[in-house]
């Protein structure tokens, strides 16, 4: 293997945070990566329910991801879009 392809990029060693396992900024980063596929979820479910046609058929799973987005923003804080 080549060695270049292993060494770090930036060319020095791991930051003690980071050595060490981590320090509050990676609890800001985890937040920020769930805040983030919330998101995701949010758009994807809006564009189930959009696609979605007023079909009595389809009613029960159209309401339940109406109820996921709604409780996803609400752990957001964000009001309906």
């Amino acid at each position: 293997m080549n060695n270049r392809a292993t060494l770090p990029v930036w060319g020095g060693a791991l930051p003690p945070g980071v050595a060490r396992g981590g320090d509050s900024s990676s609890l800001l980063v985890d937040s920020a990566i769930s805040h983030c596929e919330k998101l995701r979820r949010v758009l994807e479910l809006e564009e189930w329910i959009n696609a979605t046609p007023d079909n009595p058929i389809l009613a029960g799973t159209r309401r339940k991801w109406q109820e996921e987005r709604e409780q996803l923003l609400s752990e957001l804080h964000l009001e309906s879009l």
